[in-house]
C-alpha cells in the first residue's frame, strides 16, 4: 500500500509504478475534505495523457526493468 504525501492523481500512479496494489490519502484529508473524490475525478484524466489503458499495467513497473 502506498502512503504518505498522496496530493493528487499523479502520486497515485507514481506509488503504483513503484508497486503499490492499494493507494492511502491522509491528512490530505484534513487540509481538503474533496481530495479522494478531486484524485478520483483527475486519475483518468493524468491515465489518458500518460498514455496508460489500466492501472493493473503499471503496477510495478519501476521494478521490473
Amino acid at each position: 500500500m502506498g502512503c504518505g504525501g498522496v496530493a493528487s492523481a499523479r502520486d497515485v500512479i507514481e506509488m503504483m509504478i513503484a508497486g503499490a496494489t492499494a493507494v492511502q490519502v491522509g491528512s490530505m484529508n484534513l487540509k481538503n475534505p474533496y481530495i479522494c473524490k478531486e484524485i478520483i475525478e483527475q486519475l483518468p484524466i493524468e491515465m489518458q495523457q500518460l498514455g496508460i489503458q489500466s492501472l493493473s499495467e503499471i503496477i510495478g513497473i519501476a521494478q521490473k526493468k
